[in-house]
């Protein structure tokens, strides 16, 4: 298990307090005057809610894999979801922070879904992507409310209320809406595009690593969109409860970061077993198939070192090379005592979980151990076996020559 560095654990102490004082902060400044018929209490604690799960989640991610980002990043979107609630007060600080940095968590769910479940970004154009979407998300909204008077819209919102009003001016505002909403779905094609892509070329392993932040993604997405539609198309109170909906929906999503976290621990205990399990046996069949289920990598493959050969071999013989760099599949070698024994293919979501790959190799090479040495025994045994065998026939021979020579 991992030692929980001192800075990590202060600063996982730090974020647990700014999210409380934000969440509180959010509530007391809530104008309810302001906010009347168009924000009630209830949907106050589930907006609250959703900041906390964010935090909270972050914080047991960080702790059970304090080596990457991924814990980090939910903190993140947690606090900044919990600073747009700062849109509700009458505080014209308060109230232009909030609004500025309404959808400054969403660039981070994009990074999230980039480095999931790696905890990282792998490609220079991933960190292309992310830091644009970073910049467009951080750059539209303080351009639209240069050019906003939010009591012009709301004569419920006091005068002077925003901040960056620059001039109020409702050509430019409608222009760059129109602008950065064209932005925006393109952002939202390439990101659906990439997903897919992701899908369909993913392997299993892959596959079952990222199903459940892509669902909780699209469930969160699909509450959201239906807000608005349900605004303009639905004006009964008894369906007002509809809003509330993309609460919980959002929340989902840091939920299934730690199911998918959760599954990875699955799968590393199972590995773990697998050694266990191991003890003397040699490898065979039943070894491998162990461990594709447990990794789900169906082709994931073993190869020995052959000396003869100078590379690696399959199980039938038929020498291999080692994937490349573009290959989406990777490849480590196999060490035992010093000696290379072997190479352990797989899918690169393997490789990107440094525990799991180590619990893997640890599996393999001692398989690969105990099959050598089941062989070197059962070669010891075979000479020994022709050893008595020549004794046996020559015995009768040695015994008529020594006769005839008395």
């Amino acid at each position: 298990m991992h030692r929980r560095h001192p800075v990590s654990l202060r600063a996982q102490s730090a974020a647990s307090l700014v999210a409380a004082v934000l969440a509180v902060a959010v509530a007391a400044s809530v104008d309810w005057q302001m906010c009347r018929g168009a924000f009630s209490p209830t949907e106050l604690a589930l907006f609250v809610m959703v900041g906390v799960v964010f935090v909270a989640s972050g914080l047991v991610a960080k702790w059970h894999r304090p080596e990457d980002n991924l814990g980090w990043l939910l903190i993140a979107a947690g606090l900044l979801w919990l600073t747009k609630g700062f849109r509700l007060s009458t505080v014209p600080a308060l109230f232009t922070a909030g609004a500025a940095l309404t959808n400054m968590y969403i660039p981070v769910l994009i990074q999230l879904v980039f480095s999931f479940p790696w905890g990282r970004l792998r490609h220079r154009w991933e960190r292309w992507f992310v830091g644009g979407s970073y910049a467009y998300y951080a750059v539209s909204v303080v351009s639209e409310l240069a050019f906003l008077d939010t009591h012009r819209i709301s004569p419920a919102h006091p005068p002077a209320l925003n901040l960056l009003l620059v001039r109020d001016d409702p050509r430019i505002f409608a222009a760059l809406q129109v602008t950065f909403g064209a932005v925006g779905i393109a952002l939202g094609v390439v990101l659906i595009g990439v997903v897919v892509a992701r899908w369909r070329s993913g392997s299993p392993a892959y596959r079952a690593a990222v199903a459940p932040l892509w669902i909780a993604a699209l469930l969160g997405t699909a509450a959201t969109a239906w807000t608005p539609l349900v605004s303009v198309w639905v004006h009964s109170p008894q369906h007002a409860w509809t809003l509330l909906l993309r609460y919980p929906a959002t929340a989902l999503i840091p939920l299934a970061v730690l199911v998918g976290m959760w599954r990875y621990r699955v799968t590393r205990a199972a590995v773990r077993n697998l050694v266990i399990e191991i003890g003397a046996a040699p490898l065979g069949d039943g070894f491998l198939d162990a461990l594709r289920a447990a990794l789900r990598d169906p082709d994931l493959a073993l190869w020995t070192f052959c000396r003869a050969h100078d590379g690696y071999v399959d199980a039938q013989g038929r020498p291999q090379v080692l994937p490349s760099r573009n290959d989406p599949r990777e490849a480590t070698a196999l060490i035992r005592d010093g000696v290379l024994v072997g190479a352990l293919v797989y899918d690169r979501a393997v490789a990107d979980q440094p525990r799991l790959l180590a619990a893997v190799r640890a599996a393999t090479t001692l398989a690969l151990d105990n099959q050598r040495l089941h062989g070197a025994l059962d070669a010891q045994f075979e000479e020994v076996r022709r050893a008595r065998e020549q004794i046996v026939s020559g015995g009768p021979a040695q015994l008529r020559r020594r006769y005839d020579s008395a």
